[in-house]
């Protein structure tokens, strides 16, 4: 038991909750470690009521998200924004075999990504067992007209825009982040 937890209250495992806990306890997460990020502390306890850097990545422990480490190809740092929005695509994407999200770049590159991201929340609009990672310009134009269509979320981009910049080597990080942050704004009630 914690300090200042109480005998009688319950304590929940991160896996035995619904996603509308889990999705509080992640934003409250979210927005201790952007708080700690602005202003350290000195306290990194995991179990800190602050709900710091600690406890966010005690969250992501919890549910098997692991972060790139230093040295490693990637040479892109992310914001602690950007970090907290990785981390909840993650967690709606953790039940998809063939979905491993780990950046803003390569994991997106097929359009699995994106189709699995809307597929959590409008498992109804398409089989998602059909995609293929060699039809990625169908994949991204799946995932864009269906969160427009179902969900408001603006299309900025196209599928032949990504195709493009896949087969030019240039996959913008910041164009992923962009859309991505768009369907967390549309749906992070859902």
């Amino acid at each position: 038991m914690t300090r200042g937890q109480s005998e009688t209250e319950p304590s929940m495992k991160l896996r035995e909750m619904d996603e509308k806990n889990m999705h509080n306890l992640f934003l409250k997460n979210m927005a201790g470690l952007i708080e700690e990020t602005k202003n350290p502390t000195q306290c990194l306890n995991p179990n800190s009521m602050k709900g710091g850097m600690a406890t966010h990545a005690g969250l992501a422990l919890e549910l098997g998200i692991s972060r790139p480490q230093a040295g490693t190809k990637s040479k892109i740092c992310m914001s602690p924004q950007m970090e907290a929005i990785l981390i909840w695509c993650q967690c709606r994407t953790r039940e998809y075999e063939n979905v491993k999200i780990t950046n803003f770049t390569s994991s997106w590159s097929d359009g699995l990504a994106f189709c699995a991201l809307i597929h959590h929340f409008f498992p109804q609009a398409f089989d998602l067992a059909k995609l293929s990672p060699e039809n990625r310009k169908q994949n991204f134009e799946l995932a864009f007209h269906t969160g427009e269509r179902l969900a408001g979320i603006p299309d900025f981009i196209s599928g032949d825009d990504m195709d493009d910049m896949i087969k030019d080597g240039r996959l913008d990080s910041k164009v992923v982040f962009a859309y991505v942050q768009e369907v967390y704004r549309a749906l992070k009630e859902m």
